[in-house]
């Protein structure tokens, strides 16, 4: 019988060397014509017995996502590597094969990854800011972008969260790191970049960060539901 399998070869990097207890945000984007019968799918199979002991987990909609087909991602908050092997031995399970199944019937896979959080600002509660801006970059100096970044989202106050993220696998391609902006509304978000980066401080960082990492293309999500928050 075929495997549908939502964790793929990734998980064999796990099962040969034990990473640290690092939290890590997998991601599986895809596309459908038909959200609400996704949802429904998702509904069923992770409200039932055999999801138990899976993490946090988000849909998101791309509202704007450029020339990309895909429509929606997942993402599973993984607390740390043993949750990401957790997950992939629960998704096994013949309940969970059968779920997949169902659930491709309705959607074809896009992009899939997996990001570590390095630094964040502000409170993480996407309940409250569903919209997220997306910013993917190109990072040629890690650390000093890390510093330069640290620098400026310091200087103020935020509507909801900023969070940088390093690209640990695969992704998008040429891509190393990505940041995630959230708030309660678009113009929430509008407002922050606008703010932000018209500041003395902005103005500082867009002239120190232009030295080392290039901006790649920037998204619009909104997410839809979540579940076992």
């Amino acid at each position: 019988m075929k495997k549908y399998i939502l964790m793929p070869m990734i998980l064999a990097l796990f099962t040969i060397t034990k990473v640290d207890a690092a939290p890590l945000d997998a991601y599986y984007c895809f596309s459908t014509e038909d959200p609400q019968a996704v949802v429904q799918k998702f509904d069923n199979f992770l409200t039932s017995d055999a999801a138990k002991g899976l993490p946090t987990i988000r849909l998101w909609s791309m509202l704007l996502n450029g020339e990309s087909p895909e429509t929606h991602c997942v993402v599973f908050s993984h607390p740390s590597g043993d949750s990401f092997e957790k997950s992939g031995l629960i998704f096994q399970s013949q309940e969970a094969q059968d779920f997949l199944k169902d659930l491709y019937s309705v959607s074809i896979n896009g992009l899939e990854g997996a990001g570590t959080p390095m630094i964040n600002f502000g409170d993480v509660d996407f309940e409250a800011n569903r919209y997220i801006a997306l910013f993917n970059v190109k990072v040629k100096d890690a650390k000093r972008y890390g510093e330069v970044f640290s620098d400026f989202m310091s200087s103020g106050d935020l509507p909801g969260s900023v969070t940088l993220y390093q690209d640990t696998f695969t992704g998008e391609d040429n891509r190393t790191h990505y940041i995630v902006m959230s708030g309660s509304s678009v113009d929430s978000i509008r407002d922050s970049i606008s703010s932000k980066f018209s500041s003395p401080e902005g103005q500082k960082f867009q002239k120190n960060s232009s030295k080392v990492r290039k901006l790649i293309s920037t998204n619009l999500m909104f997410l839809v539901k979540s579940w076992n928050n």
